[in-house]
């Protein structure tokens, strides 16, 4: 199971909801340490746990200009993409490929990169 911090889990036993706030070891054994509502601060067996919810850190405005300018990008190289094969003598559907290739191309590349900036998560 990979975690991080902030992620909601629900502990089987008792069914209580809590955030992950770390992980520590006890007698050979990893434990994921969660913050419960009552104001402590509990540990479970990965095993036990079910992750409710993942931690999504909320996008800056940085990062919101990013994706329009990474949206724009992706649509003027479909833009060209289909100009050019259209250009080249190519068929409707061909043109119609070539264009969602292109605009994938940086489509996948601005999703690799906003991947790698993510919160790491750490195997339990």
């Amino acid at each position: 199971m990979k975690l991080a911090l902030g992620d909601v889990v629900r502990d089987r036993g008792d069914m209580a909801l809590g955030t992950v706030v770390g992980v520590t070891s006890q007698t050979g054994v990893s434990l994921v340490a969660f913050y419960v509502s009552s104001g402590s601060v509990r540990l479970g067996e990965p095993d036990e746990l079910d992750v409710v919810a993942r931690y999504v850190k909320p996008p800056t405005k940085a990062r919101r200009v990013l994706t329009r300018i990474s949206a724009g990008l992706a649509l003027a190289a479909a833009f060209l993409g289909g100009c050019s094969a259209q250009e080249a003598g190519a068929d409707w559907s061909l043109t119609l490929l070539t264009s969602l290739g292109s605009y994938m191309a940086v489509a996948i590349a601005y999703h690799w990169g906003s991947r790698l900036a993510d919160p790491r998560r750490f195997r339990v």
